[in-house]
C-alpha cells in the first residue's frame, strides 16, 4: 500500500501521532536540501524544533567529517549520525562507532570488481578522504535498476550495497539507519519521527520502529527498490517536503 499523505490528517489525527515526538531523524541529501544547497527556510525551522523541544537529529550517508561540520553549524543540533548509521558524530568528540570498524581498502577493491562486472566505471567520491566505515561512489545518473542489479554481485562478495540520490554505498554490514538511530537515540522510538527519500533511508522506515515515518513524494517514484516504505509521504520533494513536516510537527505540539 502506498503512504497517506500527511495533508489528509485531520487535526485530531495530527495530534494523536505527532504530539508525542521528542526527536525527529533526518536525512541529509534529497531530504534538508533542494538541488544541490541546503535550503534557508530549512535551518530556520530546525531551529524552532529544537526551540521547541524537539531535537533534530541529521542521519545521513554523508562522511563522518562532513556531518561533523552540519552538526556545528546547524542551530540546535548536537550530534548526528554519519555514513548510513556506521558512527554517531558529537562535535569535538571522536566518532563513536556503532557498527564494526571495517577494512575500507579491502572493500574498495571489491567494489570497483563488482562495478567493472557490470560495465559501471566507478568513481570514488570527493569526501572519500573524510569517511572511516563505508566506501562511497559518485551515482553520476546510474538507475536504481541499474543499482539494483549490483546486489547479487555484492552480496557475494559479502558486501552490502545501498543509494541515496547522490552516492553509491558499500559496506560490510547491512546498513540501517534506523538500527543506528534506536541505539543511539537515548529515547523511545514511540517519540521518534523520522523521514527520508531514498533506498538508504529504508531503516527510518521500519514498521513498529519509530513513532511516525515519513517520506518525501521522491519515495513514490522509487517503489519497486524501497526495502521499506513509510507510513506517511509528503505531498513535495526534497527540502519542501521536510518543510511540510516541521510545520506540522510544531502545530502538533501541545
Amino acid at each position: 500500500m502506498d503512504p497517506t499523505p500527511l495533508h489528509q490528517l485531520s487535526a485530531p489525527e495530527r495530534a494523536r501521532r505527532f504530539g508525542a515526538i521528542r526527536l525527529l531523524a533526518t536525512d541529509v541529501d534529497g531530504t534538508l536540501t533542494k538541488g544541490n544547497g541546503l535550503d534557508p527556510e530549512v535551518v530556520a525551522q530546525i531551529a524552532r524544533l529544537c526551540a521547541r523541544g524537539i531535537e533534530v537529529v541529521p542521519v545521513s550517508g554523508r562522511p563522518a567529517g562532513e556531518v561533523q561540520g552540519l552538526v556545528r553549524y546547524l542551530p540546535g543540533v548536537r550530534r548526528g549520525i554519519a555514513e548510513n548509521g556506521q558512527v554517531e558524530v558529537v562535535p569535538d568528540r571522536p566518532v563513536r562507532w556503532l557498527a564494526e570498524a571495517s577494512d575500507r581498502p579491502a572493500i574498495h577493491a571489491l567494489a570497483l570488481e563488482i562495478g567493472a562486472d557490470a560495465g559501471l566505471e566507478l568513481r570514488i567520491t570527493a569526501d572519500d578522504r573524510f569517511r572511516v566505515g563505508d566506501v562511497a561512489f559518485e551515482r553520476d545518473g546510474a538507475s536504481d535498476a541499474a543499482l539494483a542489479a549490483l546486489i547479487p554481485a555484492t552480496r557475494a562478495r559479502d558486501l552490502f550495497l545501498t543509494w541515496s540520490n547522490v552516492h553509491i554505498h558499500f559496506t560490510t554490514i547491512s546498513p540501517d539507519k534506523g538500527a543506528a538511530l534506536l541505539s543511539a537515540a537515548g529515547v523511545d522510538g514511540h517519540e521518534i519521527a523520522t523521514i527520508g527519500d531514498a533506498p538508504n533511508d529504508a531503516g527510518l522506515f521500519v514498521a513498529g520502529r519509530f513513532g511516525a515515518t515519513i517520506g518525501t513524494a521522491d519515495v513514490l517514484r522509487q517503489r519497486a527498490v524501497m526495502p521499506a516504505m513509510p507510513e506517511f509521504v509528503t505531498e513535495s520533494t526534497e527540502s519542501e517536503g521536510f518543510l511540510e513536516l516541521a510545520r506540522l510537527l510544531l502545530g502538533a505540539q501541545p
